[in-house]
């Protein structure tokens, strides 16, 4: 009876793990199913947790040259009041938690701000850089690039990023700006479209900071139709996970209480970790994107395959 009980038991396993192993192949015969599931693998083999602490960990020693950097810069142009008020309300919306700590420091750099020369901003972008040295480090493990550029290249990447990234952020402070005048004025249309234009506005520098990450970091050949879907997934998951935190921090978190004065500093880096796993999470998606629409098997350095001809080399 107990052989006959143990047989009917194993049959039983037997059958739902053959059920299961068919279901497994029907949906991983679904393309999407089966890049998420890649996806997913790649983040695990990478260890993307550990690159994302990596990350945030250069990104807080970046942070203030890099924001000093970008004051000096749209000191250029904006008043010290437009500046100032234009960094809390881009803090306040992208770096949930952070306004306290950074308030006091905003207002010491643009304090500063004017024995800040050439050199210095090279100097300060320069500083800054470290943080975007990181960044290609976690981007080119997702694409499985084991080799570098030459420290001399590196380092001026690094820093044209850093540039970039300031440009990206005047743009969008000078839109923002432009666009909130018109919820002042007595036409509806135009307040209404002032909304809509500064919600687009808020997630169009998000999208276009991942797309030339993933598009220029990689020291290989990439193509604009490979990075495009990673680009525009980590730019939607940020603005997702902006909200999330925010309503975290205003309702469960404690930080203060458990860490007393640091405790926005702690806010902050967390954030930041959340925000480099976004943006590894984007790059393996992207890499595993390029590599099935190739043909290749998971973790494939993409660079061992022969290139497509230039004309392919179109967005979608």
């Amino acid at each position: 009876m107990w052989n006959l009980t143990k047989f009917r038991l194993r049959d039983t396993g037997r059958r739902v793990s053959d059920r299961f192993q068919r279901i497994r192949a029907r949906l991983l015969a679904i393309p999407a199913v089966k890049l998420v599931v890649r996806t997913v693998q790649e983040l695990g083999a990478d260890d993307a947790s550990h690159m994302a602490a990596g990350v945030a960990y250069y990104a807080i020693l970046s942070l203030f040259p890099l924001m000093l950097g970008l004051i000096a810069v749209l000191g250029l142009f904006l008043p010290s009041e437009t500046v100032q008020e234009e960094l809390f309300e881009f803090f306040e919306r992208n770096l949930p938690g952070a306004t306290d700590v950074l308030k006091q420091n905003i207002e010491d750099v643009i304090r500063l701000r004017g024995a800040i020369g050439v050199v210095s901003l090279v100097l300060l972008f320069w500083s800054a850089s470290a943080m975007f040295g990181a960044i290609s480090r976690a981007i080119n493990r997702a694409w499985d690039i084991h080799r570098d550029r030459p420290f001399h290249i590196r380092k001026l990447r690094d820093i044209t990023m850093a540039f970039g990234t300031g440009i990206l952020f005047a743009l969008s402070v000078g839109a923002t700006s432009a666009l909130s005048i018109l919820p002042s004025t007595d036409l509806p249309v135009l307040g209404a479209a002032a909304n809509v234009g500064t919600r687009i506005f808020a997630f169009l520098p998000s999208l276009a900071i991942f797309l030339l990450l993933y598009k220029f970091i990689p020291n290989t050949k990439t193509y604009w139709r490979f990075v495009w879907p990673g680009a525009l997934l980590a730019a939607i998951f940020f603005e997702i996970a902006k909200s999330l935190f925010v309503l975290y921090l205003d309702r469960f978190a404690n930080y203060e209480q458990v860490y007393g004065s640091v405790g926005s500093v702690i806010a902050l880096l967390v954030w930041i970790y959340f925000s480099a796993f976004i943006l590894i999470l984007g790059a393996e998606f992207s890499a595993e994107y390029g590599r099935m629409r190739r043909g290749v098997g998971r973790g494939i350095t993409l660079a061992a395959q022969p290139e497509e001809p230039e004309e392919t080399d179109s967005p979608g």
